[in-house]
């Protein structure tokens, strides 16, 4: 068996999607909020050497995504994050569907949150430039998911044409202030380079790592991907490359503005660090509507990308039967995922009610949604290569095992830091998404002990 790579994909889907396409569904996914609040804590973590830090947090992830990209060709289904454990996860049926059901979960948390949290912080965004705006945040937060929802419901070449525009809008605006910063650059402001040692800066490596995650968007539609042998592992890699350039120079010309000292609890760059850069720069234009713009289109995008890419797995997993079968429907007429798009959408908007208990939350997203994932599909790397041996997929990542073994180090340095009420609300989610698996498998047995229609393999 060789990875498929079909003009048209099954289930209602078609592939519509070309490389400028997913590099700017990916390059807008990574680029949200992450790059207008992340400099700050890294700055305070790091001083000048966060700089360094998120060139390393780039170089790490695109290890991890040569593992991704290997399994997305070899299986380049809808929701492939959530395909590649039940492909690959050891020869038992039953094994293969609780890993993909925790990984396609544990992935929709981490999107899920990532849209409620977006949708909340574009009305405090909006308030910068209308002051009002900041006694509307839930109504705001709902209008922009509603939004998000519709776009990606009238289908994916839709979200791809708003995510075009709004990604070329964003970045001409960055351009704008990272040049204009330059003008303005002081360079003792980077002498000395380290002052902190290697503990602090790896969690600032730890915390820019979080800011590249969207790319796996590209997995999620790889069934809706024009000839994805050759699309898929070129958008994934030059993505990154051309976040972690845009990301560098973005911090890079903040700490050329703003002085180390000011990198210090409870000093406002370390909430809003370009804001404070900008009011530096003598242009109130730029620090008054065009950052609070770049920053509402940045958060959407992320918004846009993080609803498409959650429906896809809960596609997928509703056509492996660990989710009812209801959540594998297709809109006939516009052709996406309309169930999964719903429940994604439905269950950011409810989250939205209770701001009080994000930090709990955002743990859970950010370790759940994050770590486990990748972790288990750098294991199902190692099943491709194990296991599968009936499949030949277009690309294969170089470095044999020792790709998977680097990875899940470098996976490991995003977990530098974590407390005990991290792992404990982390444990606790597993525990509740591992309850349901068992319930719906002593209820459904039979759904665990079909043959794979998907793969002559058992």
């Amino acid at each position: 068996m060789t990875g498929r790579d079909e003009s048209t994909a099954d289930d209602g889907l078609t592939r519509t999607l070309g490389l400028l396409d997913c590099v700017l569904l990916s390059v807008g996914g990574m680029v949200g909020s992450a790059i207008f609040v992340f400099p700050g804590s890294t700055g305070r973590l790091a001083g000048p050497a966060s700089t360094l830090a998120w060139v390393v947090a780039g170089l790490l992830m695109m290890i991890i995504a040569l593992c991704y990209t290997e399994l997305a060709l070899a299986f380049p289904k809808a929701g492939g994050p959530a395909v590649f454990p039940a492909e690959t996860f050891g020869r038992n049926r039953t094994v293969r569907l609780f890993a993909s059901y925790l990984e396609g979960m544990s992935y929709c948390i981490g999107m899920v949150f990532s849209v409620t949290i977006s949708a909340l912080a574009i009305a405090q965004y909006l308030s910068i430039a209308f002051p009002h705006a900041k006694g509307y945040v839930v109504p705001i937060a709902l209008a922009a998911i509603t939004l998000s929802f519709l776009v990606n419901l009238v289908g994916v070449t839709s979200t791809s044409r708003t995510n075009l525009v709004l990604s070329a809008l964003l970045l001409t605006i960055l351009l704008v202030f990272v040049a204009i910063s330059l003008t303005r650059f002081e360079p003792t402001n980077y002498d000395p380079f380290f002052t902190s040692g290697p503990a602090k800066f790896f969690a600032a490596v730890q915390l820019a790592l979080t800011g590249y995650g969207a790319w796996t968007a590209i997995p999620s539609v790889a069934e809706e991907v024009k000839r994805p042998a050759k699309t898929v592992p070129r958008a994934i890699l030059l993505s990154l490359l051309v976040t972690t350039v845009l990301y560098t120079a973005v911090v890079v010309a903040l700490h050329g503005v703003v002085a180390p000292s000011a990198f210090a609890e409870g000093n406002p760059v370390t909430t809003v660090p370009l804001g404070v850069a900008a009011s530096k720069l003598g242009v109130p234009m730029i620090r008054r509507y065009l950052l609070p713009l770049a920053a509402v289109v940045a958060i959407f995008t992320t918004m846009l990308v993080g609803t498409m890419s959650a429906s896809r797995v809960v596609f997928a997993l509703g056509r492996n039967g660990t989710l009812p079968r209801a959540f594998a429907a297709v809109h006939s007429r516009f052709q996406v995922p309309w169930a999964g798009l719903v429940a994604v959408s439905l269950v950011a908007a409810a989250l939205t009610i209770f701001p009080d208990y994000f930090y709990e939350l955002l743990v859970i997203a950010s370790v759940v949604g994050t770590g486990l994932p990748y972790a288990l599909n750098i294991v199902s790397f190692v099943g491709l290569r194990h296991y599968r041996t009936d499949v030949t997929p277009p690309f294969r990542a170089p470095g044999g095992y020792a790709l998977p073994a680097v990875a899940l180090v470098a996976l490991s340095v995003a977990m530098v830091g974590l407390g005990s009420t991290e792992v404990l609300w982390s444990v606790g989610s597993i525990a509740l998404l591992g309850t349901y698996f068992l319930v719906r498998y002593l209820r459904r047995p039979d759904l665990f002990r079909q043959r794979d229609a998907a793969t002559n393999w058992e």
